[in-house]
């Protein structure tokens, strides 16, 4: 098309507003007529329906089946799908973005840092790392290193000899004592070699009459006769203790249902199946061996369980003690032949004593479930031996299980005692995420005081991304434990701490959507999908505490700012919610003991918020009576949990007096020194005003308001005992009746003796202590800098100790 020169030569020719008028004038020009349909463009085909992939990229979709168009120019021939109830792709969180925008520049200011650090070092030498660079083909491909060295190896008679040397499934060796998988690592060559070779050794099997039967559990709504009524169920079980099968029952569905099933500690199918197995013989036959039910395993279940029953008579300690005295014979003689079953018996009986706040056999009896479970191979992949027939693909799947179950325990140990990690191997050895049961998922859980439809368990679905969280709160574990002053390069910690933000956000946002909790679903939740979404939020209160008092920063180029006071806030308050939830639900008498400590993290948050309230020039009064609330429901979530678990006294009775001696006085001080700095004459007093901060609140958060001057003003030295020369609490500083009312008595038919007397918890108190933290309620712009606000008695050093407080504090 040609154009007239007086167009063509003016610089506004393509300027929109001549555009008018090159049209009007167009008209006459035949030059510059558009030709006869130029300008209408034909309309493509029209697609019915959309695949899957085009639908969530809101794409156009040609329709072609079964690989459009679009996903075949892509490349995603494989995920190209035509359902019409696929879920669709979860929109990512502001929350989301904002850790992967931290990450990225945590990870561009670590990039940097270790350049200066490589533009300093003296040695150049770059050989070194020309080794691990992927050797290159004439035709330019890359071949990886493995093929290389599958390819250079000469086919001699040392083949058999070098694959025993080095294949790490070789180091997985059946003991013909033992008739078990036992590990053997590499420096142990001795003991790896054996007279056989690994496909002459059969594997041992038992032959059991009926494979499919299964122990029926005797409940409300069962027909007795379908339970296998004649069983001798009770046949391992201490015969002084008075126990009916009904209760034993019950005792074990609730187990199953409010707290096995989140670190899947025992597989109700397989452990009712192996019981019948067990229990079905004549007394005077020798039982199978079973892998996922022994005597031992039992008694140390029901030691834990006890706790669930209404009966008072069942919660005593005097009785639980039998059936771990009942327990503890059977050892020896399980160790000759261990399983599975011994494994988790060990972390039963560690948990009944931690419990009772006896630290030291708690941890030797979790200690020997650890190292059992590393000793047996249980974090190996036993793949090659289902391969080659030694064992079936169900035991490698139960290997694989309660090594994570073993590994997730360790990091809430490591957690509730704030210590450090010392179970089987870690995630990055390429241990395999445990097996996903879809068929045993849909399984309907139902219980039937809470009023809610009978609905899929996905007890394996839930340890499969529990998994996967623990393994995210085993790095929080490391990063904070090893904060130290001096030690970490401040961009170090926030590359960590930025790293392991984002992996928890990805995992929230992979959530499949059935698992995910929402304002339409939560009312009706199981309870391991409580616990998935509670331990997520816990995660983020322990990796973001630490810096509650480190003021407000960017992390290195970032527009935005990293507000840990806020990330901190919001995972209490969310936890607070869903324990709320599952308290009208199914009430705190039945949850896992695992909660107690994830209330109690959440009160340190709201007695952080309180202090943060008053540590500013104004008082404000709005976040100051919101948070000594929360403290006050914590206290009463943990009293609630107490009729259970004896453990969560402890928090409970630590809060109170970290709460009465420490954080009131100071938060009083402050507030009368800030009313007598006022013009007393226009503003009204606090006790007379209509608008006085403690109107309407609860005693426990109207008592700060309300203490009297002299309670002010601390403890006076006639208050304050000496120090124990020990650096420990001394033995009578923790009184629960000062705080929280006489202990319950017990009936004299259940009164008891000198050798059953409970234990002094003030010695091991230190159980719910927080993560080592040198500066959390210890920084100045908390407390102040009244040179007097360190000076503590007993009572308050020692609640600030279990806290995870220094001793110079």
């Amino acid at each position: 098309m040609s154009v007239p020169p007086k167009y063509a030569a003016s610089p506004l020719f393509f300027c929109p507003f001549l555009l008018p008028a090159f049209l009007h004038e167009s008209r006459d020009c035949p030059e510059l007529r558009m030709p006869k349909g130029a300008g209408t463009r034909a309309r493509g085909p029209y697609a019915l329906q959309a695949c899957v992939i085009c639908r969530s990229k809101k794409s156009k979709c040609d329709g072609a089946k079964p690989v459009c168009g679009s996903c075949a120019a892509s490349g995603r021939d494989h995920e190209c799908s035509w359902g019409r109830d696929a879920a669709p792709r979860k929109p990512r969180t502001e929350a989301h973005f904002e850790a992967l925008r931290k990450h990225s520049d945590s990870q561009q200011a670590y990039i940097e840092r270790l350049e200066e650090m490589l533009a300093k070092c003296v040695c150049q030498d770059t050989s070194a790392c020309l080794q691990f660079r992927p050797q290159a083909s004439p035709s330019g491909e890359s071949i990886k290193q493995e093929e290389v060295e599958t390819k250079s190896e000469p086919p001699d008679s040392d083949e058999e000899i070098t694959s025993e040397l080095t294949l790490p499934t070789q180091r997985l060796k059946l003991d013909d004592s033992l008739g078990n998988l036992v590990l053997h690592g590499v420096t142990s060559s001795p003991f790896r070699f054996g007279n056989k070779h690994p496909g002459e050794i059969s594997p041992i099997s038992e032959v059991i009459a009926n494979p499919e039967a299964v122990y029926v559990l005797q409940l409300d709504g069962v027909d007795s006769s379908q339970t296998h009524p004649d069983i001798d169920w009770s046949r391992y079980l201490p015969q002084d203790v008075v126990l009916d099968r009904r209760e034993h029952d019950k005792l074990l569905h609730l187990a199953f249902s409010f707290f096995t099933t989140y670190t899947l500690r025992i597989v109700p199918s397989q452990f009712l199946r192996d019981m019948y197995r067990a229990l079905s013989v004549p007394r005077t036959s020798k039982p199978p061996r079973t892998p996922h039910y022994s005597p031992i395993l039992h008694n140390a279940i029901f030691a834990v369980i006890s706790a669930f029953s209404d009966s008072l008579y069942l919660r005593e300690r005097r009785t639980r003690q039998r059936f771990i005295n009942t327990a503890k014979p059977l050892i020896d003689a399980e160790l000759w032949k261990p399983d599975i079953s011994l494994v988790h018996a060990f972390a039963f009986l560690g948990t009944y004593y931690a419990n009772y706040g006896e630290r030291i056999q708690a941890e030797l009896y979790f200690g020997k479930s650890t190292r059992l479970s590393v000793t047996l191979g249980l974090s190996i992949d036993a793949a090659p031996w289902v391969t080659s027939g030694l064992i079936s693909e169900d035991e490698r799947i139960a290997r694989n299980r309660a090594h994570w179950t073993i590994y997730s325990l360790d990091v809430c140990w490591a957690l509730y005692f704030g210590r450090d990690f010392c179970g089987p191997p870690e995630p990055r050895r390429n241990i395999p995420m445990p097996h996903v049961d879809t068929e045993s998922d849909q399984v309907l859980w139902y219980h039937p005081s809470a009023n809610i439809a009978p609905q899929p368990n996905y007890d394996t679905l839930v340890f499969y991304q529990s998994s996967a969280l623990i393994a995210i709160a085993r790095e929080i574990i490391e990063v904070v434990n090893l904060l130290r002053p001096a030690r970490s390069h401040l961009v170090q910690i926030d590359q960590q701490v930025t790293k392991i933000d984002l992996e928890l956000n990805t995992w929230k946002s992979q959530l499949p959507p059935h698992l995910d909790m929402t304002l339409a679903n939560r009312s009706k939740s199981t309870p391991n999908r409580f616990m998935l979404h509670l331990t997520y939020w816990w995660c983020f209160i322990v990796l973001h505490r630490p810096f509650f008092t480190r003021r407000t920063q960017s992390i290195q180029h970032s527009d935005r700012e990293v507000d840990h006071v806020k990330l901190c806030i919001r995972a209490a308050e969310h936890i607070m919610e869903l324990t709320e939830i599952w308290r009208n639900l199914y009430t705190l008498r039945l949850v896992p003991i695992t909660l107690n400590q994830i209330i109690f993290n959440a009160a340190t948050i709201f007695l952080l918020r309180a202090l943060q309230a008053t540590a500013s020039p104004r008082i404000a009064h709005a976040a100051l009576n919101t948070a000594l609330s929360q403290v006050e429901t914590c206290l009463k979530y943990l009293d609630e949990i107490s009729v259970t678990w004896t453990c969560a006294n402890f928090g409970k009775d630590s809060l109170q007096t970290i709460l009465d001696k420490r954080l009131r006085p100071v938060i009083s001080r402050r507030i009368a020194q800030k009313t007598r700095s006022t013009d007393l004459t226009s503003s009204p007093s606090p006790s007379s005003s209509s608008n006085s901060p403690s109107d309407n609140l609860s005693p426990t958060v109207a008592s700060v308001y309300t203490m009297e001057p002299e309670q002010q003003s601390g403890p006076t030295t006639a208050e304050r005992q000496p120090r124990s020369t020990s650096g420990q609490a001394p033995a009578d500083w923790f009184q629960p009746s000062a705080f929280v009312g006489q202990p319950e008595t017990v009936p004299d038919a259940l009164s008891l003796t000198a050798a059953d007397a409970p234990i002094d918890f003030a010695a091991d108190v230190d159980m719910t202590a927080l993560l080592t933290n040198y500066d959390f309620l210890g920084g100045s712009e908390l407390w102040g800098r009244d040179p007097n606000f360190m000076v503590l008695d007993d009572n308050a050093t020692a609640a600030l100790f279990t806290m995870g407080f220094p001793q110079q504090f």
